[in-house]
C-alpha cells in the first residue's frame, strides 16, 4: 500500500507539474519581452524578502507531519484532531505576526532596488507580496494532513489546475495591459481559491478533524513539538537565509543582473520542483518506515532512495550542461545568457543540493530536528562570509555569491546530514555510502563535462541544435550508467521493483 500511495502521489506530480512548467515559460517570456529586466529584479528582490521573513513559520508544518505520523497509523482521531487544532491556532497567530513584522523591511528595499528609478509602486508590490504569503498561514496548513495520510495527489491535483488558470490571466494582463501589479494580483487570488479548495476537501475527507477539534496536546506531546520546533528552526532558518541573502547580493551587485540569472534559477527551480514533488510524495511512506520496519530493511531501502536520487539529478544535471545555455539563448536571447562559469556553479550547487534530498527526507521523517541545530547555523555562517568575500572582497560578482553557497553544502551541510542519519536512524557505518557518495560525484562531473564539451561542437544552431545536444547527453548519461552500475546491487533492486509493479 505504502508503494501504491508513493506511485500514484509521483504520477500525478509529474504530470501535474509538466502542464503548469510549459505554462510557467510562456508567462516568463511574455513577461521579459513586455516588462523587462528590471521588473524581473524587483519581482525576484520582493520573492527574497518574504522567503526571509517567512522564517516565522519556524518549521512548525514539518514538525506537525512528523508527529501525525503515529496517530494516522494507529488511526488515533482524537491525537490528529488535536495536532491539527495546534497546528491551526498556530499558524493563525504566524499570520497576524507576519502582518506586523512584514511592513518593517519596507526601508530596507530600496539598497536592492536602487536601479528601479523608472518602476513606480515599489511599497505597493512589496505589500501586495505581504499580503500573499499572509493569507497562504489561514488555509494552507491542512496540506500537511493529507500529505501524511500520503494523499498529496489532492494538492498536486488543485495547485496544477488553478496555476493554469493563473498562467493565462497573468498572460493576458502582460500582453494587453502590461499591468505588473495586475500579475500580482492575479498570483494572489488564485493562491487564497487554491487553498480554499483544498481546505474544503480536506473537511470532507476527513471530517473528524471538526469533531475533534477541541481536543487538546498532553504536556509530554507539547514538549515533544516544541522540542523539534525549536530544532527545525534552525534548520528552515539556515536555508532560508542562504537562499534569499543570495539573491540579495545578486540584486545589491546590480538589479538587471538578478532579473537574468532569475531565469537560471527559474529554469532550475522548475526542475528541481518536479524532483521535488516526486520526492516529498514518498515523505509519508519514508515516515511509516521509520516507526515500522527493521534497521536492516531501513538501510537497503535508503541505498535503493540515494541511487535513485543519483539517477534522477545526473540525469538532468548532465541535460542542463547540454542544453541550458541553449536553452536561455533560444527562449529568451542571448541578452539572457550568463557566463558558462555560471552556469557551471548553478549545475554544481542544484546536483549537490538534490544529494542531499534523501539524508534530509530520513532527517525530516524520523524527527532528527535536534541534531541539525548547529549545521544550520555553520551553514549560514560559511555561505554569508564567503559569499561577502567573493562579492565585495574579490569582486567575483555573481560567481562569488553562487560559489558561496556551494562552499557551505561541501563543508558544512552534506557531511553533517551524513553522519546524522547513519548514527542516529540506520545504526550504520557511513564509510560505504560516503564512497559510493564520492563516486556519484565524480561520474556526474566527467559526465557533465563531456557532455558540455560534445554540445560545445555542435554547430547546429537553434531548436535542432538543442534537441541534438539534449540526445546526446541522453546517450552519455546512458553509457555512463550501463557501464558503471548496471552490475550493482542497488541497480538490479530498482530495475526489479519497478519490473514487477
Amino acid at each position: 500500500m505504502r508503494f501504491f500511495n508513493s506511485l500514484r502521489n509521483s504520477v500525478f506530480a509529474f504530470l501535474g507539474q509538466i502542464i503548469t512548467i510549459l505554462l510557467g515559460f510562456v508567462v516568463r517570456w511574455v513577461f521579459i519581452h513586455n516588462l523587462g529586466q528590471d521588473y524581473l529584479g524587483v519581482n525576484s528582490v520582493m520573492e527574497s524578502m518574504l522567503m526571509i521573513l517567512s522564517m516565522t513559520e519556524l518549521g512548525i508544518g514539518t514538525s506537525v507531519a512528523f508527529a501525525l505520523y503515529k496517530p494516522i497509523d494507529d488511526d488515533d482521531r482524537p491525537k490528529i484532531g488535536a495536532l491539527m487544532a495546534f497546528y491551526r491556532k498556530t499558524y493563525h497567530a504566524i499570520g497576524i505576526l507576519t502582518l506586523v513584522v512584514g511592513p518593517m523591511l519596507i526601508p530596507f528595499m530600496k539598497f536592492f532596488t536602487k536601479e528601479a528609478a523608472d518602476i513606480d509602486g515599489i511599497t505597493l508590490i512589496y505589500i501586495l507580496f505581504l499580503i500573499n504569503t499572509v493569507l497562504s498561514y489561514f488555509f494552507a496548513y491542512k496540506r500537511t494532513l493529507i500529505n501524511a495520510y500520503q494523499q498529496s495527489y489532492i494538492n498536486s491535483l488543485s495547485e496544477d489546475i488553478f496555476a493554469v488558470i493563473k498562467y493565462i490571466l497573468q498572460i493576458v494582463a502582460l500582453l494587453f495591459y502590461k499591468s505588473y501589479i495586475g500579475y500580482i494580483v492575479i498570483n494572489i487570488v488564485c493562491s487564497v481559491l487554491t487553498n480554499m479548495v483544498i481546505s474544503y476537501v480536506c473537511d470532507k475527507k476527513y471530517p473528524f478533524i471538526r469533531q475533534y477539534k477541541s481536543e487538546k496536546l498532553t504536556k509530554e506531546d507539547k514538549a515533544g513539538l516544541k522540542n523539534s520546533i525549536v530544532s527545525l528552526m534552525y534548520q528552515k532558518v539556515g536555508a532560508k537565509l542562504v537562499t534569499g541573502t543570495d539573491n540579495l547580493m545578486i540584486s545589491y551587485a546590480k538589479l538587471s543582473l538578478m532579473g537574468i540569472y532569475s531565469n537560471y534559477s527559474m529554469v532550475v527551480s522548475i526542475v528541481s520542483r518536479v524532483v521535488y514533488n516526486v520526492m516529498r510524495s514518498v515523505i509519508g511512506s519514508v515516515g511509516n518506515l521509520m516507526v515500522q520496519e527493521d534497521k536492516q530493511l531501513k538501510y537497503k531501502v535508503y541505498e535503493e532512495f540515494v541511487f535513485a536520487t543519483f539517477i534522477f539529478y545526473f540525469f538532468i544535471s548532465i541535460g542542463f550542461s547540454a542544453c541550458l545555455e541553449r536553452f536561455i539563448e533560444l527562449w529568451a536571447g542571448t541578452d539572457w545568457v550568463l557566463s558558462p562559469l555560471v552556469t557551471f556553479v548553478v549545475i554544481l550547487n542544484f546536483f549537490l543540493m538534490g544529494m542531499r534530498q534523501p539524508n534530509v527526507v530520513v532527517i525530516e521523517a524520523a524527527g532528527l530536528f535536534n541534531k541539525m541545530r548547529m549545521k544550520a547555523v555553520g551553514e549560514v555562517v560559511v555561505n554569508l562570509v564567503v559569499s561577502f568575500l567573493f562579492l565585495v572582497v574579490f569582486k567575483l560578482g555573481i560567481y562569488g555569491v553562487l560559489f558561496g553557497t556551494t562552499v557551505s553544502m561541501v563543508t558544512v551541510c552534506i557531511w553533517w546530514e551524513i553522519m546524522a542519519v547513519h548514527k542516529y536512524t540506520l545504526d550504520a557505518s557511513a564509510g560505504k555510502y560516503t564512497r559510493d557518495f564520492i563516486g556519484y560525484i565524480l561520474t556526474a562531473f566527467v559526465g557533465c563535462m563531456l557532455s558540455y564539451y560534445v554540445s560545445s561542437i555542435i554547430t547546429i544552431n537553434g531548436f535542432a541544435g538543442l534537441i541534438l545536444s539534449g540526445l546526446c547527453a541522453v546517450g552519455i548519461f546512458a553509457v555512463m550508467i550501463f557501464v558503471l552500475y548496471s552490475k550493482t546491487r542497488v541497480f538490479k533492486a530498482l530495475i526489479g521493483r519497478f519490473l514487477k509493479k
